[in-house]
């Protein structure tokens, strides 16, 4: 027995290790919020302007680089999941709307296709206009 333990004590040490080493190294970022206000301004990337008056450029995906540039949002109140990839940039994974402390997803409705979808524009099947709306998270 104890010539099976000096065996199996190593190995599960090693496989102990092994096994903790991928979520170590997965994730050297922790999900965070950035609360703050959009800023657009012509010929710079869209901003989130904090309530202590700091500004952070927002990086991400397609959805979050369209929302944050739409127009419709300019000046709105929002809240952006994600992780700081600098001091003054902030790479978000969703974004929200924020009304009466509560969010809301951003979508964009066609009334012709009853088609709903994450990216402001035209509508994918009639291109027609769609309309911005909020709907409430859970």
């Amino acid at each position: 027995m104890k010539a099976a333990m000096r065996f199996l004590i190593p190995f599960l040490l090693v496989a102990g290790l092994v096994a903790g080493t991928p979520a170590a190294t997965t994730s050297s970022t922790t999900e965070q919020a950035l609360h703050g206000k959009i800023r657009q301004q012509t010929g710079k990337p869209p901003m989130i302007v904090t309530p202590d008056q700091k500004a952070y450029t927002v990086t991400g995906d397609d959805f979050t680089k369209a929302q944050m540039a739409d127009s419709r949002l300019n000046g709105r109140e929002i809240e952006v999941d994600g992780h700081f990839t600098s001091a003054t940039n902030f790479e978000a994974t969703h974004l929200y709307t924020i009304k009466n402390g509560r969010r809301y997803d951003i979508t964009y409705w066609c009334d012709v296709c009853s088609i709903r979808t994450h990216l402001p524009g035209p509508c994918m099947c009639c291109q027609g206009p769609t309309q911005l709306q909020e709907l409430p998270v859970p």
